[in-house]
């Protein structure tokens, strides 16, 4: 009966030492979150016919001025809602807006608009943040180029990092896929007759886990325990040479 005891106890504090090694709190590594954008206060467009207008609850911008099919340049915001998404992924969208411009005729050449992107994460941890841009968008004479400034990745880098439980997001910027283009500063471009569509993305990172208190107390008596098998050996060893 001593023999099967033995086993019994060194195979116990062995598995109480293995649970605190490979602890690892997987539901912790999924994330869900919204980006959610917003447009409001054009100020300044009043040269061009028709004007500019906010449509959509706030998701659309019809800029100054309409193309041939009677249609404006418009910026589109996408709202984008993340479930369960796996950590350890690099520039995932959290927000975005598509340019399309039109050659449109009767433009407002100079004029302004506050764009407002909410970052609002439930898991797995809660925590809000947002951060407006105050735009400058200028419509140019046909064919050139139009541009929308001050369009700061300074401002967007204020939105991180968050730190959640078990995940830190950071590294949030724009990136631009398209016809257009973006100075990583503050100038976005497009072409007439381009698409361009601006992108916020993020990195999610998992966090080396902490153990939870009764994993500790596993791995302090698997240590201990280890200890203490080994001062048996040691001291059963010197007794069989003593005799």
């Amino acid at each position: 009966m001593a023999k099967t005891f033995k086993f019994s106890t060194a195979k116990f504090l062995t598995v109480g030492l293995l649970a605190g090694l490979i602890y690892s709190p997987a539901n912790a590594a999924l994330v869900s979150f919204t980006g959610d954008g917003n447009f409001s206060n054009v100020t300044n467009c009043s040269g061009g016919s028709p004007g500019c207008s906010i449509t959509n609850n706030g998701n659309v911008l019809n800029m100054s001025g309409a193309s041939n099919q009677n249609k404006p340049s418009t910026l589109t915001i996408t709202d984008i809602v993340g479930t369960n998404v796996p950590t350890n992924a690099n520039d995932y969208v959290i927000g975005k807006i598509t340019w399309v411009n039109l050659a449109t005729y009767n433009t407002d050449q100079n004029f302004n608009v506050k764009y407002t992107f909410t970052l609002n994460f439930t898991s797995p941890g809660s925590s809000t943040d947002f951060q407006t841009f105050d735009l400058n968008i200028q419509q140019t004479t046909n064919p050139s180029p139009d541009n929308v400034f001050n369009i700061s990745q300074a401002l967007l880098n204020n939105l991180g990092p968050f730190t959640l439980n078990g995940v830190t997001v950071s590294d949030i910027h724009f990136v631009e896929y398209g016809d257009g283009s973006y100075d990583g500063i503050s100038k976005w471009v497009n072409p007439e007759g381009g698409t361009s569509t601006l992108k916020i993305v993020a990195d999610f990172t998992a966090v080396p886990p902490v153990p939870e208190p009764s994993t500790w107390a596993m791995m302090i008596l698997g240590f201990a325990g280890v200890g203490f098998m080994a001062y048996r050996r040691k001291r059963s060893g010197n007794a069989l040479t003593a005799a």
